[in-house]
């Protein structure tokens, strides 16, 4: 057991995706680098995580291609109920989503979008980017 496990993180992921591969992966990688992640394989279970957790993770990972609630739905519940504000969305997808969908979300409150496959620097890039910027915001 590493010596960081007892301390704060320095980020905190949640991760909504079905695929379980990738989530575990990021998961393995990111946990050493002192990033708290929370796995979510469906998408109602991510939005209810959100809703109980209002802005407590950093960063959130919202795959849209998921079945039975996607993360469209979720996108649009959290739009609907004014959660995009206080959670940094970032979009983590393979999906071929329409590009005007996708610019909607940016314009609606997404904070970037992230391509599958990413690799996992690129991953760890938004993370701390997005961390940085939520901590500049709370201390304005």
């Amino acid at each position: 057991m590493s010596s960081s496990s007892s301390t704060t993180p320095v980020s905190r992921l949640l991760i909504i995706d079905d695929n379980e591969d990738i989530t575990e992966l990021i998961k393995d990688y990111l946990e050493p680098e002192d990033i708290e992640c929370k796995i979510i394989n469906t998408g109602i279970d991510g939005l209810e995580e959100i809703r109980r957790k209002n802005g407590y993770y950093d960063v959130v990972f919202l795959d849209l291609a998921m079945p039975e609630f996607s993360g469209i739905d979720v996108f649009n519940k959290l739009k609907e109920e004014q959660l995009l504000e206080s959670n940094n969305i970032i979009i983590f997808t393979a999906s071929s989503t329409q590009s005007t969908e996708i610019a909607n979300m940016l314009k609606d409150g997404a904070k970037f979008i992230l391509k599958k496959p990413s690799s996992i620097d690129e991953i760890l890039d938004v993370v701390t980017r997005f961390t940085k910027k939520k901590d500049e915001f709370s201390k304005s």
